[in-house]
């Protein structure tokens, strides 16, 4: 396992490895109700409930949320007591005046979400990564989205050493976007998601992964040196 920063791959290697994991994505989608949303804002408000939060324990708080905030208006007129009530089952009751603040702001564009990073970003409660993830997987712009599981996928990938700071390193930016495409953007993104909650898992299961190694330096160093299959990245 290298400790210097990796190079990302080529572009042939990470075309062959995107055509890999959409293949695997599409026959293992997982059908979330957030994932063919009616409105956008539906989409904004999953990712913000999805937040270090299970998805499983996030569809029923998600489905009452928006039956009862449909528009972000309705959310900017409810009380604080109202939201903590319906978000309190994923310990984020915390978030309910943050969500009221982002009603009111969208209101003021009625209630439309915005497609421009920036403006996105500095919405009350949607940070880098929320913004990331709507952007890519509900509207349909391209932008790469890094979490703890992708920071160990591409630690395997690479087999490089990382941690909890490597997400903000830079050459593991460069590499997530070297592995992202420059169309159908949400196909990848969630298939990138599902395989590293999946198969790329803190233990991986090396034995079903269809990149195996000749795309995985870990994999492949796990065989030549004939070693268990473990890892003790994050």
């Amino acid at each position: 396992m290298g400790n210097s920063p990796p190079t990302p791959p080529d572009d042939i290697t990470s075309k062959q490895i995107q055509t890999i994991l959409a293949g695997w994505g599409k026959q293992h989608f997982r059908p979330f109700p957030w994932r063919t949303p009616l409105k956008e804002w539906h989409g904004l408000i999953a990712e913000i409930l999805l937040q270090r939060t299970r998805a499983a324990n996030v569809i029923p708080v998600y489905q009452i949320f928006i039956q009862r905030f449909p528009l972000p208006q309705q959310l900017g007129m409810a009380s604080v007591e109202e939201i903590e009530n319906i978000i309190r089952p994923l310990g984020l009751h915390w978030r309910a005046p943050l969500l009221k603040k982002l009603g009111q702001k969208l209101s003021e564009n009625d209630g439309c979400v915005p497609h421009d990073e920036q403006a996105l970003n500095s919405l009350p409660g949607v940070g880098a990564y929320v913004t990331a993830a709507f952007l890519s997987l509900h509207a349909g712009v391209r932008s790469i989205i890094i979490d703890s599981n992708i920071v160990r996928f591409v630690g395997r990938l690479s087999d490089c050493l990382v941690d909890g700071e490597t997400r903000r390193k830079k050459w593991l930016i460069a590499y997530v976007e070297a592995l992202t495409p420059l169309n159908d953007i949400n196909v990848f993104n969630y298939a990138l998601l599902d395989f590293t909650m999946e198969v790329c898992t803190t233990i991986p299961k090396c034995d079903i992964c269809p990149l195996g190694e000749r795309y995985c330096a870990y994999r492949k160093r796990n065989i030549a040196e004939k070693t268990p299959n473990e890892c003790g990245i994050i």
